[in-house]
């Protein structure tokens, strides 16, 4: 089954297609999104706790229908120690984003869990970043580190003006990783 609003087999491989894969992070965006990215048409799938497992899931029923770009704010709600399966979901992303697609993957900014650190993830996510092109890691835990005062105390999720900023990073690497997955299809 179709997912509702998602864009026409026509617009996700050439226009100014998004889709927005997340969890709390990404529902808090989701106002702001909009102002950055002018005439691209946004489809977002987000959920308070969703974890990474869930965000190939959603991409693959999207089938042709899929956007240029892909935008996952995932992994905020996983185990830190779990890296192999945090990077396999990431593999399993971009396989089924294809050759003619970008993903644009949000770096993890929270307190430890369970007295272990986000870093390894984070590296994790850098090193796959660093070796696939259609590949480009969000560095929100970089900008979150330099903004502590955007965040209340969860130390998770921030202020107004912590989302505003984050949707025009976010929509900067977006803009970023069209013109990977353009310059792709142009060669391929």
């Amino acid at each position: 089954m179709l997912p509702a609003a998602a864009p026409s087999a026509a617009e996700a491989r050439h226009g100014r297609s998004l889709l927005v894969v997340g969890d709390s992070l990404a529902v808090g965006t989701r106002p702001y999104i909009h102002r950055f990215l002018h005439r691209w048409r946004i489809h977002q799938r987000t959920s308070i706790s969703m974890h990474a497992p869930e965000g190939p899931q959603i991409m693959r029923a999207y089938g042709d229908h899929l956007a240029r770009v892909v935008f996952v704010n995932l992994g905020t709600n996983d185990d830190p120690r779990a890296v192999g399966s945090f990077v396999h979901q990431v593999r399993r992303a971009l396989r089924i984003a294809g050759p003619r697609r970008c993903v644009v993957w949000a770096s993890v900014y929270r307190p430890p869990v369970g007295g272990a650190s986000y870093a390894r993830i984070n590296h994790a996510l850098e090193r796959l970043a660093r070796r696939r092109r259609r590949l480009v890691m969000f560095r929100w835990a970089r900008l979150a580190r330099r903004h502590r005062y955007w965040f209340g105390s969860d130390g998770v999720h921030p202020t107004a003006t912590g989302y505003r900023v984050r949707a025009r990073r976010m929509a900067r690497d977006v803009r970023r990783c069209r013109r990977i997955a353009l310059h792709r299809r142009r060669r391929g």
